[in-house]
């Protein structure tokens, strides 16, 4: 969906649905509506925005979807927030992109004129939590994404930046390699794809050459990693191409195959000196990190709890501030009514340095009426949230 049309659609449901605040958030595994509303939200809401959303939907598909939606009130919507945005509820635990994903969808929201305060306080609690978790907890500590374990197998057998490095492929994960080849200095490199010109766009960016996979097999300089990750259903890289794309270099290679199938034949690791990592060890590798990641579970939660105790102190203060705006300008207004009118006819009386000093008496009691007050009240009610 463009994010115009996204843009405009909320809009609607915003005033359809009287929300005085909303946000869209999609990331891999969800898609969810964070609003401020003044009363429960219950399944016939939701179905009322899926409703609104999907008109051609068939009812009985909304009914089920609005009964299967998980839904948060309350605390308990701030409490899943955070779990959110500190990876918890993702696919894969200890991803700090949601952080970004969220911030990202927050800032959209609040640059259309959808969503104000409350949202604030809340995505700026989501956000310190989950920094809290990856910086104090084991959870991110150890790579699970494909990218990233593959750089770890790159940077373990000790390439070098300036080795000739030959990528095939041009897709989202090739893209995010070559990311942490150009971060690290490597620039020697040789892009093969398909579309050639998806190979030169990135290679712009990055320095080196272009090649088409027709022109591979006429390749002469060599390499000392070869990574690949395409959408082809059949081997790309067989050992005679392979031997061919050596050019009568005999030393070990590292060869790291990120495709499903596989783009290069396993059978090279046996026919030539190669360390071969194919998606078999990534996927190991993973699985294992996510163990690690999991045994730092249960160091999450009581952060967690902590947050939600923060913002729950936060949003009280918040609303103490706002429930006492209008003390300022009703104390100013009784200071303008005493000497505009009240009492103007004894002021008329003092002589210019009389008037000053009781200006000055006036404006100060101004000032200690509007701050002492507001303060024992906020600390009043802050004391009977944390008592709470």
């Amino acid at each position: 969906m463009q994010p115009e049309v996204r843009e405009e659609m909320l809009h609607n449901l915003k005033a359809q649905f009287g929300l005085t605040e909303l946000m869209y958030l999609a990331t891999c595994n969800r898609v969810e509506f964070i609003f401020s509303l003044n009363h429960f939200v219950c399944p016939g809401v939701t179905a009322g925005i899926l409703n609104a959303l999907k008109p051609a939907m068939d009812e009985e598909e909304v009914r089920q979807i609005a009964h299967r939606a998980e839904r948060y009130n309350g605390v308990e919507a701030v409490h899943h927030l955070l779990r959110v945005a500190s990876s918890l509820e993702s696919v894969v635990i200890g991803e700090r992109e949601i952080i970004t994903q969220l911030r990202k969808s927050y800032e959209d929201s609040l640059a259309a004129g959808l969503t104000g305060d409350n949202l604030r306080i809340v995505i700026k609690q989501c956000v310190k939590t989950a920094k809290e978790i990856f910086t104090f907890t084991d959870l991110s500590k150890k790579p699970v994404s494909v990218v990233s374990l593959a750089w770890k197998q790159f940077r373990d057998f000790g390439i070098q930046p300036e080795s000739r490095v030959v990528l095939i492929g041009a897709g989202q994960i090739v893209r995010n390699f070559c990311k942490f080849l150009n971060e690290n200095g490597y620039h020697n490199l040789v892009i093969a794809n398909r579309t050639q010109a998806n190979a030169m766009k990135l290679i712009s960016e990055q320095g080196g050459a272009a090649l088409s996979l027709d022109e591979l097999n006429q390749y002469t300089g060599g390499f000392d990693a070869l990574v690949s990750c395409t959408a082809s259903k059949e081997i790309i890289v067989d050992s005679a191409l392979y031997k061919q794309l050596l050019a009568g270099d005999s030393s070990k290679k590292l060869v790291i195959d990120l495709a499903l199938p596989a783009d290069i034949s396993p059978e090279i690791a046996s026919e030539f000196p190669v360390s071969y990592i194919g998606m078999d060890t990534i996927q190991r590798l993973a699985s294992e990190n996510i163990s690690f990641r999991e045994q730092a579970l249960h160091e999450c939660e009581p952060i967690i709890e902590n947050g939600v105790k923060e913002f729950e102190r936060l949003f009280a203060e918040r609303e103490v501030e706002r429930a006492m705006r209008s003390i300022p300008d009703a104390i100013k207004e009784i200071k303008s009514t005493a000497m505009g009118s009240v009492f103007a006819k004894d002021l008329e009386r003092l002589d210019a340095e009389s008037r000053e000093v009781l200006d000055k008496i006036l404006s100060y009691m101004e000032k200690k009426y509007i701050s002492v007050p507001m303060k024992m009240a906020r600390e009043v009610l802050l004391d009977a949230v944390s008592r709470n």
